[in-house]
């Protein structure tokens, strides 16, 4: 017995240093520029707010509530989300531990990771949208926060691009963009924007060229909640094809951004996938966020990463974020399709699951189309769509009839490697028309958007009510 004891005392130090956390919080860096997009751009900064919660309680239904039909997150937090959260979004950045309360426990390391590159994004947006810097004050700046970013090494990203295998090819993958089409196109569009809107901020020549920039873009991200999931992403959004200005001139930024973007993917699929165990999701997620952070998994040269996102094909991500067409690209790929990419080249190889439809992928992954499960229609051949969409039409134009506010400062308007992964849920996307889908009627969330309303709602929607009883 005496020996049973002092084994056990010997032990449970290891087994508890094994849990141990060392994270911590840090804050922005100090600067002059802090605080500038908040003040200049209120609305498109409230959006950034709502769009944590979007994150938080994803991930807190996916881990509390495991057993629970697709319909909780396609149809209930869906609909709440766009209807109110989206409608009427936080005016303060959230403190995401309060509505992700389980899944902070679970994981505090991967919360921090996100959390320390969101300080990133939001400082990032402060420099470009400060008037009073020139480009060299700019660039001088966007370096300090790269550097003063990257002394945190326990919860950096890492700035080397991460090959698609890390996101789409592991025993877990794909998991939730099957099982929640709907949902997991959402949080793409969250990915548009939040990469979008640096375009418009370098771009713009002038104060006002920025503001009906940044205006039209946040208009354009209300078009894709317009008949979801036809109108949505149909692949993951990447910085270089999103914001290819911001990504030359400042790659290190876009590379942690599509990294952290990419991880977000990996958690959900963690977290969806009833093939990993419930006692393995916390160490699946610990060894994902250790792969993200490091310079040597699943790696490719920065003129790889950049092909893939081309290869990808824009028209498939949503679209540029600026000199877009009035209508929204017609994609070329089948919704949730999942191509395969050379490491060395970034060049697309073929499909995983889904197929071409035309354009510049038309005659790839036929053979693996035919194998793989089934995917989502594509798009209408025969349906009248926008030119082509390079980025060359209509410059900072805003979407016809748009879904967004007139004014930047008013609340948006109402929208009422190889194990296989679980089937779709949901239906096959709908074919794009000549007009679109009509919705069902069970489903208000997805009409198109209203135009906003003549008065604001008599009281602000409470983002946090009915999740935390």
């Amino acid at each position: 017995m005496r020996s049973i004891v002092v084994a056990a005392a010997l032990l449970a130090p290891a087994a508890a240093r094994a849990q141990w956390v060392t994270t911590h919080e840090q804050f922005y860096l100090q600067a002059p520029h802090n605080w500038v997009f908040r003040n200049n751009y209120q609305g498109a900064d409230r959006l950034f707010n709502a769009f944590d919660y979007g994150h938080a309680i994803l991930y807190e239904k996916l881990w509390t509530r495991p057993g629970a039909p697709a319909s909780l997150l396609e149809e209930q937090e869906y609909a709440y989300l766009t209807q109110k959260v989206l409608v009427r979004p936080p005016r303060v950045p959230l403190e995401e531990a309060a509505i992700e309360v389980r899944y902070a426990r679970l994981a505090p390391e991967a919360k921090q990771m996100f959390e320390w590159a969101h300080v990133l994004h939001r400082q990032l947006y402060d420099v470009l949208a400060d008037a009073r810097l020139d480009q060299a004050g700019k660039d001088r700046e966007v370096r300090r926060l790269l550097d003063y970013y990257r002394s945190r090494r326990d919860v950096a990203f890492s700035a080397v691009p991460k090959s698609m295998k890390l996101m789409q090819e592991q025993p877990y993958s794909l998991a939730f963009r099957q099982r929640y089409p709907k949902f997991n196109g959402l949080i793409w569009a969250y990915h548009w924007l939040q990469v979008g809107l640096y375009e418009p901020l370098m771009v713009g020549t002038t104060e006002a060229e920025r503001q009906a920039g940044v205006r039209a873009t946040v208009a354009r991200f209300w078009q894709m909640l317009q008949d979801p999931p036809r109108t949505f992403p149909y692949q993951m959004p990447m910085t270089p094809a999103i914001a290819p200005t911001f990504a030359a001139r400042y790659p290190e930024a876009a590379i942690i951004f599509d990294n952290l973007h990419s991880m977000h993917d990996v958690i959900s699929d963690i977290l969806a996938n009833d093939a990993v165990p419930r006692d393995r999701k916390r160490a699946e997620i610990v060894l994902a966020a250790r792969r993200f952070r490091d310079d040597t998994s699943y790696v490719m040269t920065p003129e790889a990463w950049r092909t893939m996102a081309a290869h990808m094909g824009r028209e498939n991500m949503g679209g540029p974020s600026v000199g877009f067409l009035p209508t929204l690209p017609t994609p070329t790929v089948t919704y949730g399709a999942v191509m395969t990419h050379d490491d060395r080249t970034g060049a697309m190889t073929g499909f995983k699951h889904g197929q071409a439809t035309g354009g510049e992928h038309a005659g790839h992954g036929t053979d693996a189309a035919a194998a793989s499960a089934p995917a989502a229609s594509a798009p209408a051949a025969s349906a009248p769509a926008a030119a082509p969409d390079t980025g060359h039409a209509m410059h900072h134009a805003a979407p016809v009839t748009p879904a967004a506010p007139a004014a930047d400062t008013t609340p948006a308007p109402r929208v009422t490697k190889d194990a296989p992964a679980a089937k779709p849920a949901a239906r096959p996307a709908p074919k794009r028309a000549a007009k679109p889908a009509a919705k069902p009627a069970a489903k208000p969330a997805a009409k198109p958007a209203a135009k906003p309303a003549a008065k604001p709602a008599a009281k602000p929607a409470d983002p946090h009510a009915g999740h935390h009883p």
